[in-house]
């Protein structure tokens, strides 16, 4: 594979910023937002940063406090809609309600059915921690809420940042960063992977890597994420290669 600075891409979002309205969302603090379109209509999914609870004094003020989900969408990217909160830590079995660790999520369609995939914090008492933190998936019959969480993560899915690829041939692939980047098959029901996790290699070196983002365009997949060698080092990168996706 090969590497590039995202120059071009930058150039281009600052053009488009130039005339949008931003921020459009206001009101609430946001991250790691994945924008997909769904029945013509833009859908912006985005973890949800908060105040440390007053209740909750083992939280870090200076850390991230993430506890919910809320999900916008736009039909024509100037007027948007909070659809309220979509999934909270509360409703999940196997999280730890009181980490606050509901970080970057994802959402893709397939078969009439709408798969929210989300990172969040273990209890201690219910799975074997390789990794404090785990995927999970929960269901809707639409973009805009009503998911319903599986009562455990998906086994064998250690890490954040999960992204989603559905391939031409209908084959549906997992990535996510955690110790390095990874990716697996989805099983037809999109519920587990289909495939021992493989990493993701040919990337360059640095102390840091998150943040997943796969598609394909004419042929070629193109994997992109953050990277970063030191501190205040971060950068976007892409990486890109015909079997980035078939070879897992």
């Amino acid at each position: 594979m090969t590497t590039k600075y995202l120059s071009l891409a930058f150039a281009m979002l600052l053009t488009i910023a130039a005339s949008a309205q931003n921020p459009f969302i206001k009101g609430q603090f946001t991250a790691d937002p994945t924008a997909r379109v769904f029945n013509g209509k833009m859908y912006v999914y985005p973890s949800h940063d908060i105040q440390a609870p007053a209740d909750k004094p083992n939280l870090r003020k200076d850390w991230f406090c993430m506890e919910d989900y809320h999900v916008f969408s736009s039909e024509n990217l100037t007027d948007w809609t909070d659809h309220g909160v979509i999934l909270s830590q509360q409703q999940v079995p196997w999280v730890n309600a009181d980490s606050y660790s509901m970080w970057a999520p994802d959402c893709t369609y397939r078969d009439g059915m709408y798969y929210l995939y989300f990172p969040a914090m273990v209890k201690p008492d219910s799975i074997t921690r390789r990794f404090g933190m785990m995927i999970g998936v929960a269901v809707s019959d639409r973009p805009d809420g009503g998911f319903v969480p599986m009562t455990e993560p998906i086994k064998g899915v250690y890490g954040i940042d999960p992204c989603t690829l559905i391939d031409d041939d209908g084959q549906a692939y997992l990535y996510w960063s955690g110790r390095g980047m990874h990716g697996a098959r989805l099983k037809p029901n999109m519920l587990q992977i289909d495939s021992e996790p493989v990493a993701i290699g040919n990337l360059p070196d640095g102390s840091l890597k998150e943040g997943p983002f796969v598609f394909k365009r004419k042929g070629k997949y193109y994997f992109t994420y953050v990277g970063a060698r030191g501190r205040g080092d971060r950068k976007p990168l892409i990486c890109h290669g015909r079997q980035s996706a078939r070879s897992i």
